[in-house]
């Protein structure tokens, strides 16, 4: 199931990389240790490329909000961090014109 699942996601244009590539202590690793649910490299740049009238405050913002999600049942965390990729992180900046 999980190979399919990749094929598909593949197919819709996602890079699809081994997890054991990009473990902790690998070269191309991209969390500190398994702990690390979020790969908040990525995540911010995917928010940047969506947004890009945003200045990194902004987003910056936004990640922090995210990392805030803290329910105590993992079902709840997931409908909210749903919630806010879906109807999107209100966050407030100050842009060029002030």
């Amino acid at each position: 199931m999980e190979e399919a699942a990749l094929d598909w996601l593949e197919g819709l244009g996602y890079e699809v990389l081994s997890g054991l590539a990009i473990a902790p202590g690998e070269p191309e690793a991209e969390r500190a240790d398994y702990k690390q649910v979020f790969l908040f490299d990525r995540l911010q740049t995917k928010l940047e490329d969506l947004n890009p009238g945003i200045p990194l405050e902004g987003v910056k913002e936004a990640l922090r909000k995210l990392r805030l999600v803290n329910y105590p049942t993992l079902i709840e965390n997931n409908r909210a961090f749903h919630r806010l990729l879906v109807e999107g992180v209100d966050v407030e900046f100050r842009n060029r014109d002030g």
